[in-house]
Parts: C-alpha cells; structure tokens; sequence
C-alpha cells in the first residue's frame, strides 16, 4: 500500500464506533410488513457475525447495522449516531472489494473478531469487540495488517505446567501457572512481572502472548517460569475504588509475596529465584529488589527511567503523527491536558481520577528515582531494551547504562529491530500493525536470558 493511501486509512485508526452484541450467523429475518421494525439478529459463531457486520457496513445498510445485531447496553444507546460517526468515512473508503479471514484474539475479557477488509480506496482491519455474552460491545477501524502465518508456540516436548492459587499478604489469591522444563529437578525459576494495565498471566496484547512466549522459550533451555494474572487483572472494580492504590500495592509487593512463596516450592532451587520486569514492572525492579534479599537476580525488560507522565507525553508526541481527522486530534489534546493536572497533584481531590490513576498513585511514582533506588542492588541484573521501541525509547536503556554500565554486576542488551514485546517491529510504523500483527519474542531475548542465569552461581 502507497504511502498516501496509508495516511488516509490511517485517519479511521482511532474512530470507535460505540454502538453494542451478539448471538448466534445466519441473516436477520426481514418482514415485509410496512413500519413493522426487523427483531431477529444475526446469529452463528463470533467470526461469522463479524462477517456479516462487515458486509452491511461496506453495503451502507444503517437499518440493518441498527436493528440486526445485538449490542450490549452501552453500545445500543449510542446506535442512533451510527450513521451519521461513519457513512462520511465509508464513502472515502469506496466499494468493498473483499473481507479475509479474520482473526480472534483476546483482550481482558473481551474477544475481538479483527477482519482485515479491502475497499476500493484503501484496505483496513474492521475490529469487533464481544463481551463475554457474544454481544458487540464495540466496533473500531485500524491500519491494515496482512494476514499472518506465525504460529503461536507450543508447550515444548517433556515440559510441564502446573496451575497454582497463591495467596497475597492481604489474603487475596492471584491464579499463576509454573511452567517446568522437561530437566531433572529442582530448576531455576523466573518470575514475571507485568507492565502497566490489568495484564493476564500471558501479558497477553491483541493476538500476542509475551510472556508465555518467554515460558515456553526458557522451558526449552531448562529454565522454569512463574507467570500470573495481575491484581488489577483479577480484582479490577476493588482497585479501581482504592483511591490509595500506588504502584506497590498494583505491582511490588505481590511481586515479593510470590519469591517469598517459590522459595518453598519443591519443583525450584530457591537458590535461584529471579525476577523479570516489562515495562512498569522493570521501573519496579529496584524497589523489588529492596524487599527480595533471597532472589538470585533481577531482569529489567524495557524498563523506563523517566517518569510515567513524562514518558506518556514522549507517547502522545510520537502517536500525534499518525492522527489525521479533527476528532483524534482533539483526542490527544485531551490527554496531554489531562497530564498537565499532574502539576497541581496537591490542588486536586484524593479521588479524582488523572490520566486513569487517582493522585497517590501518581504522587508515589513521581517521587520515585528508578536509578538512585538502583544503586543499592548487589545482586547481578540484567538489562534489555528493544531498540525499535516507541513506548520506553532506547535512551531510557541508555540512561540505566550510564549509570551502571562499568558495574561488574549489571549485563546490558539491546536488539535492533526489536518493539517493546520484544518481537519484530519498526518504531515509525502505526502502532495498530505494531500490536495487532502476530508475532512471537524473539529467540536471542530468551538465549540471553539463559545465559545470564547460567552464569551466576547458585550457593
């Protein structure tokens, strides 16, 4: 696709229609009946409805769009501006041409159908948001992806995994899984530690699973894995209310509790228990590392060092490029408007909501120095960065490599070609063939991984 048509498409990448569900996909039954409204909806599995809603889109039919599906609460309620959110973007598009095969993947607890669809003006991926009662609870355009033949990996011969409830200090249980290479026991163990978001155990993004990537890669060099879903995955609404919630209750010490709990399992050498954090959970490291004196050593996977609201503002900047259309302009206004109230954290409420966190999260994060708090880590680490990473850019990695690059403790990595998944990825390309398009971690991540691990002596 030429450039010009690309950055037309790309003016539909944000657009989210809220329109809302759905059942079973044969065509809704008309009547012939005049003023007698169509009842029936489409019906069949979540792709074929998919489908169907794809083709009475690229036909204009806004009759049936309305009354032919159906749509969670929220959705229904905004239908009546479906016409008038999309006939405008339609007609640039032109005639459809052809809907492939769509892709399911999940999202938290939501299935997206995504249907990669060619207009005659410009090819995008139509993307169909079901809840977990098969109703459409939203519909959005994004950037094209081709049609993938990555195969997700698979369990390695001889490995096993064992499911697990482990119970936090404050009583609550986050589900895990313990994923044991097919070796002589006991192993060393890797625990690992989300980024930002109520992430599932998988760190699963669109049709990519992070972390069981990493779990099964390691499996195959005789390395165990613990991985699990995060507090804000499993007790969302509870976290959404504590208006105190920082980044230690989010993140650090459920990260503690469960060293402290594989230190007892029979399965792993409690010798060496290590931690990997992405993302945020890498900012976190050090302040783990201050509760955790038994791990054997510590992985920072795309670990920021600035601060999380100056680092949005690096994020808004770089998406702005690709907003095109007045609303997704405004849309990044608002949130860099949004981050500006972090300069006045005292003047506002305890429970008013900035940029999704109420003001103690942000106060904690703000006074918190990822790098000086560092400095008090003996143990080995291990730093890796994605060198076409746009959500923690490379100078991030450049910034712990100033600071530690000369300690006889800290190992450095970064991989050309790399996103912040570490997968195969290009920092100027639209962030949704970014995330959307199937990929698994790339091998030399998890070679240096082993490496490290197989380097530090167990006592």
């Amino acid at each position: 696709m030429n450039k010009a048509v690309k950055k037309g498409m790309i003016g539909l990448m944000l657009m989210a229609v809220v329109l809302g569900g759905c059942q079973k996909a044969s065509e809704p039954k008309q009547t012939d009946e005049p003023g007698t409204e169509v009842t029936d909806k489409v019906t069949g599995s979540r792709e074929e409805i998919a489908k169907v809603y794809v083709e009475t889109l690229g036909a204009g039919d806004f009759e049936k769009l309305l009354k032919g599906f159906a749509y969670d609460e929220q959705m229904q309620k905004a239908a009546a501006q479906l016409q008038a959110s999309l006939e405008p973007s339609l007609k640039q598009l032109g005639a459809l041409k052809e809907i492939q095969k769509a892709n399911e993947i999940e999202q938290g607890a939501y299935k997206i159908v995504q249907v990669p669809v060619l207009f005659e003006n410009q090819n995008l991926s139509v993307n169909v948001v079901f809840n977990d009662q098969d109703q459409i609870a939203g519909v959005n355009f994004s950037e094209y992806v081709e049609p993938s033949d990555v195969a997700a990996l698979t369990l390695p011969e001889g490995a096993r995994e064992q499911e697990l409830t482990i119970t936090m200090r404050d009583g609550k249980d986050l589900p895990a899984t313990l994923t044991l290479p097919n070796k002589e026991q006991p192993v060393p163990v890797i625990i690992l530690v989300h980024g930002s978001g109520p992430n599932d155990r998988n760190e699963t993004i669109y049709g990519n699973t992070v972390f069981k990537d990493i779990a099964y890669r390691l499996a195959e060099q005789g390395i165990a894995t613990l991985r699990y879903d995060k507090r804000t995955y499993v007790y969302g609404a509870d976290c959404a209310a504590d208006i105190q919630l920082t980044v230690d209750q989010e993140t650090v010490q459920d990260a503690v509790d469960i060293v402290e709990f594989m230190a007892g399992q029979p399965e792993v050498d409690s010798a060496a228990i290590y931690v990997l954090g992405h993302s945020l959970g890498g900012l976190c490291i050090p302040r783990i590392a201050a509760e955790t004196p038994q791990a054997a050593g510590y992985i920072m996977m795309a670990a920021p060092v600035t601060d999380l609201a100056s680092l949005m503002r690096f994020q808004y900047a770089h998406l702005a490029q690709f907003m095109n259309t007045d609303q997704e302009k405004a849309a990044v206004d608002a949130a860099l408007a949004e981050l500006d109230k972090l300069n006045q954290l005292d003047q506002l409420a305890d429970d008013e909501l900035v940029a999704g966190a109420y003001p103690a999260y942000w106060k904690d994060l703000l006074a918190y120095d990822p790098v000086k708090t560092a400095e008090a880590i003996t143990k080995p680490v291990l730093v890796l960065q994605g060198e076409e990473d746009y959500q923690v850019p490379l100078q991030e990695y450049e910034t712990w490599k100033a600071a530690y690059g000369e300690r006889s403790n800290w190992t450095f990595h970064s991989y050309p070609g790399l996103s912040h998944l570490m997968m195969p990825g290009d920092f100027d390309a639209n962030p949704n063939t970014y995330y959307m398009q199937k990929a698994i971690v790339d091998e030399q991540v998890t070679k240096d991984i082993a490496a490290f691990i197989a380097t530090e002596p167990t006592h």
